[in-house]
């Protein structure tokens, strides 16, 4: 999603004709060090805790703050967005948050939640990810 937006405010050459995000973030977030993770339990925990810089673009990360939102309104090919209604990794207002955003800008993406499910869905709320997953580039990528 990052590089997606990235890509197009930059007017790179060879943008993606079709983008996927499951369970994606709606702002950058902080680089994740093993040796420093603090779990979810933890008083004052938040997702992006140190807020190092994990992402480069074009030789800096100046650009690249953690809690900035990721302008994905500026990619104007299909996206589809998935996420869990129980996701304990990224909160699924997030994916919510993205919706409206795209929303607001005129833009209709193909959006499914899974009710119930985690990060990682369960094993038939994978199957029916993968079936939308793969009639959406199907329907997208199809020459």
């Amino acid at each position: 999603m990052l590089l997606t937006f990235l890509i197009a405010r930059d007017g790179v050459l060879g943008i993606a004709d079709a983008v996927s995000e499951h369970s994606t973030p709606d702002c950058i977030c902080g680089a994740f060090d093993g040796r420093t993770f603090r779990d979810v339990g933890d008083p004052g925990w938040q997702a992006w805790d140190g807020a190092d810089r994990a992402w480069n673009w074009r030789g800096s990360s100046e650009a690249l703050l953690p809690t900035q939102p990721i302008e994905i309104e500026r990619y104007v090919g299909p996206l589809l967005l998935s996420h869990g209604t129980s996701d304990r990794v990224w909160s699924v207002a997030m994916t919510r948050r993205l919706e409206a955003r795209l929303q607001a800008h005129g833009r209709s993406p193909e959006v499914h939640y899974y009710e119930g499910e985690d990060h990682i869905p369960r094993s038939e709320a994978e199957n029916t990810h993968h079936t939308q997953l793969l009639g959406f580039f199907a329907r997208h990528l199809a020459g």
